[in-house]
């Protein structure tokens, strides 16, 4: 995780529980007595309203807003640098939040809500059970991973809105970024390996979801997007082996540590962009698709897949 840098501006709060006790600066000031004796309740709660891929969603969408409005305080460096600290430690602490709460037996979870439930959200008469409450989302893509890998492979690679050339103007941007994880110049070759490693990973996947294509029409329309030119005739014969090649090279924390990386140059960078990649939601978007197709590749590989002309 980033460490937070020293010499940032300083600023006074304002939130209310700040206003209610401006003498207190290290100790819970919004918990309730009852809530303090029990701060489970808290997590019960909030994971009974909030999923947490919808907690994570959120909270990036703040960063992104910070971080990409004119004139913020964000803008600079330090600033930027400890939004990042601050935005990565917040999901941690969340994340710890729901690994405890999933650590308690159902038996422990209802006794507590049923001794203290006045204190947490009062029940209105008739509606225990509402299930407008509730609020939840969608599944994102990444989530279908594990069980259909291919279907995830398809979505991403959809022609009306796929280019190859994502990645690459995504890397130009980070090995230009000011502040980035790249101003060293071992590191940007080290992330021109990567990338060009990379591009071989997602042609042999655009291979193996080309011949899955059963509609010529579709078919044609993806070839005329983008055709595979970077593998070797060996290699497009055996997407596979491109998969287990570039696994064998790159450990999936190196993998993830990168991207962060890169996704991090990508949001701080300020102008100029480029043809496909305009705007950190650009970036974001980028980061997205091609963290479900090295995940997609991962899966892959524990199923034993086999493509159909092999």
């Amino acid at each position: 995780m980033i460490e937070p840098l020293p010499n940032s501006t300083k600023s006074a709060f304002k939130g209310k529980t700040y206003n209610k006790h401006p003498h207190w600066y290290n100790e819970p000031l919004r918990l309730t007595e009852e809530q303090l004796n029990d701060p489970l309740l808290i997590f019960t709660e909030f994971f009974q309203t909030y999923h947490l891929n919808e907690t994570r969603e959120v909270l990036w969408q703040w960063l992104s807003a910070i971080i990409s409005s004119p004139g913020s305080i964000s803008s600079e460096p330090l600033e930027r640098s400890n939004h990042m600290c601050f935005y990565e430690g917040l999901e941690e602490v969340i994340e710890a939040a729901f690994v405890l709460k999933a650590k308690q037996s159902e038996a422990e979870l209802n006794t507590t809500l049923s001794d203290n439930v006045n204190s947490v959200r009062p029940i209105r008469q008739g509606s225990a059970a509402d299930p407008g409450e509730i609020f939840n989302k969608g599944k994102r893509r990444i989530e279908y991973v594990n069980d259909d890998p291919l279907f995830v492979i398809k979505e991403v690679f959809n022609p009306a809105i796929w280019s190859i050339d994502y990645l690459k103007e995504w890397v130009e941007i980070g090995l230009v970024s000011e502040e980035s994880a790249y101003s060293d110049g071992d590191d940007q070759q080290i992330l021109v390996n990567f990338k060009d490693q990379l591009l071989l990973l997602i042609e042999a996947l655009y291979v193996i979801n080309l011949e899955r294509i059963l509609d010529s029409s579709i078919r044609a329309w993806s070839l005329k997007v983008y055709t595979p030119n970077l593998l070797s005739k060996e290699q497009a014969a055996n997407p596979t082996q491109v998969i287990v090649t570039f696994f064998e090279k790159f450990p999936m924390v190196y993998i993830m540590r990168e991207l962060e990386d890169l996704l991090e140059a990508g949001i701080n960078h300020f102008g100029p962009w480029k043809t496909e990649i305009t705007d950190p939601c650009s970036v974001l978007d980028t980061y997205r698709n091609i963290l479900c197709l090295i995940k997609s590749a991962e899966r892959l590989l524990s199923m034993d897949f086999t493509p159909i002309n092999q």
